[in-house]
């Protein structure tokens, strides 16, 4: 091994530090930081360290911070680091500290409070003179009262002064809502031993438009744009400001320049000398204007391999670059901004509460054809899972990836309608009762009406009868039937079918493959109607196959038809 990188907080996006290191030939150590937050936000990031911590214990170093930080300097200096790197939110101001006393690459600890603090921050452009967001940090309701009347708008943002992921986030109208929202957040905070809040509030002035990532890595003060994206985030009925789903920028379009530009200004500004940095920026009618700043990769768990695609790097791997290999990185800055495929990081909102019995998203996700890949957050783990309000508390996340932009807006959509008007389709709960009624069933009067002439499959739950010269099959069959038929027809008509519904939607999308291009999929009443949300609920699934829904036959309206594509 070529010497020590060590990696300060490796979750989340951070976590491609650990293999990125070990492929340049050096050895990563991990250092366990402290996590300010709420328990569940905390309980959300041990959880995500903890499956890491698993995966290397047995060949990497693992260092813990100590409460004492002459212990935790002396145990990073004992492995003579190469250097000191954030991979995550709270893992910057330790690393930055750490790397200064350390005599290491990074960036100036004179900075930090600009590099982490939100209020800081808009204070470095207003010194600039860059655009700024006015805001104040605020001990008391009184307090905030007061200088809402100053700001003189009344639409406001209630945040921490520390922190990204939306959380403790709070969009507000109007001074009552500010109020309640003050309130709340002073509840919330995270206390320090004494008591006193860990985190600090702040109110800010709601800047309204088009949100924007822009991510930077810096090389020894030169500042790179190496990933560009759109927001589209959603108010939630708790206050919060959820994301819903961000996609990638692959050609700059009128004003997108000026963001760019700006965005090295605040880069600048800051003060950045080396390393990552994840901005977010708003523009409204007036341009672009700084959100807030995270000096470290973006997050949302970006695997390599996804963003590789769509930008030709990875965002970990230059900013080891901009520390180990400075010549790359500078030739490298010279390629055209030129992605090829277009990205999205959907993120599964939870409309409120929810009890997950199993969940059919994991299989109803797979079938989209920009899917990449998903990650749940908590499934398997606890059977409740919380109101979304910030990133922390999110079903998970769905990567989906295509050359075809329309394509992954049409897919991001399509899983937005189901996580927000048909929730029981993603996630199946014990109060499931749908698979309790009851319809009519004549499976050889369907067979006559739909003119089932060529190759024609039933997918059937009553296996055992005979519709003539139509092939048969039941779940236990249905993996080896000839995967080229004319005519499909899902015949899953017992309630106790159901039980599990992520299995039985697993199935029925193993039988939609079995008809060939142009074929149909004929799905009766008597099957339809167990299904949350009943026929709306079978046209999901037909939607996430990628058919095209027909009109319903006038002697049998109440089939549902669908053409394979």
């Amino acid at each position: 091994m070529k010497g020590k990188i060590v990696i300060c907080e490796y979750i989340s996006t951070g976590f491609n530090y650990i293999e990125d290191v070990l492929a340049r030939g050096f050895e990563p150590v991990l250092l366990e930081g402290h996590y300010p937050g709420t328990e569940l936000e905390i309980n959300f990031y041990r959880e995500e360290r903890k499956r890491i911590n698993e995966k290397y214990a047995d060949r990497l170093e693992i260092i813990k911070e100590s409460d004492d930080y002459e212990k935790t300097l002396a145990a990073v200096k004992a492995v003579n680091p190469l250097l000191v790197i954030p991979g995550a939110e709270f893992g910057v101001p330790l690393a930055t500290r750490l790397a200064s006393d350390l005599g290491l690459p990074g960036n100036p600890l004179s900075r930090l409070k600009a590099m982490t603090e939100k209020d800081a921050m808009q204070a470095a452009l207003k010194e600039k003179g860059l655009r700024y967001i006015r805001g104040k940090i605020i001990h008391s309701e009184e307090e905030a009262a007061a200088f809402y009347d100053q700001l003189g708008v009344e639409d406001i943002v209630v945040k921490r002064c520390r922190g990204g992921g939306t959380a403790g986030v709070f969009m507000c109208h109007g001074k009552e809502e500010m109020l309640a929202a003050v309130k709340q957040s002073f509840l919330e905070a995270p206390k320090d031993e004494s008591g006193k809040n860990d985190l600090e509030i702040m109110i800010q002035e709601q800047i309204k438009g088009t949100e924007y990532i822009v991510n930077t890595v810096s090389c020894n003060g030169k500042h790179r744009i190496v990933s560009a994206w759109v927001y589209n985030k959603v108010k939630m009925s708790n206050g919060g400001n959820a994301y819903n789903y961000a996609m990638n920028i692959s050609r700059l379009k009128t004003g997108h320049s000026r963001l760019c530009r700006y965005a090295l200004q605040v880069v600048e500004a800051i003060g950045i000398k080396y390393g990552p940095v994840h901005g977010e920026y708003m523009i409204d009618d007036k341009g672009p204007v700084l959100i807030e700043v995270n000096c470290r990769p973006m997050g949302a768990g970006l695997q390599r391999k996804f963003t590789e695609r769509i930008f030709g790097h990875h965002e970990t791997d230059v900013a080891l670059d901009s520390y180990l290999n400075p010549q790359k990185f500078e030739e490298d800055d010279r390629a055209p901004y030129r992605p090829d495929e277009f990205g999205a990081i959907k993120v599964v909102i939870l409309a409120g509460e929810t009890e997950v019995k199993s969940a059919p998203i994991m299989q109803i996700a797979k079938e989209l054809k920009s899917y990449f890949s998903g990650f749940y957050a908590g499934i398997g783990q606890t059977e409740i899972l919380h109101e979304t309000r910030d990133l922390g508390t999110t079903g998970g996340m769905i990567y989906l990836l295509n050359k075809d932009e329309n394509l992954v807006k049409n897919d991001c959509e399509l899983l937005h309608l189901i996580e927000m008007k048909y929730p029981r389709i993603f996630f199946q709960n014990s109060d499931y009762e749908e698979r309790f009624n009851t319809a009519p069933r004549n499976i050889l009067a369907v067979i006559e009406e739909c003119h089932c002439m060529g190759a024609t499959l039933v997918f059937s739950d009553r296996a055992d009868e005979d519709f003539g010269d139509v092939k048969v099959t039941d779940s236990k069959n249905l993996t080896e039937a000839y995967n080229s038929y004319e005519n499909g027809i899902l015949d899953i008509s017992r309630a106790e079918s159901y039980s599990d519904l992520e299995s039985m939607i697993q199935q029925i999308f193993v039988f939609f493959k079995k008809i060939r291009r142009g074929g149909r999929i004929i799905v009766p009443e008597s099957t339809w109607c167990h299904l949350p949300y009943g026929i709306d609920g079978m046209e999901i699934l037909m939607k996430a196959a990628g058919h095209i829904v027909e009109l319903p036959l006038a002697r049998m309206p109440e089939l549902l038809i669908s053409c394979v594509e």
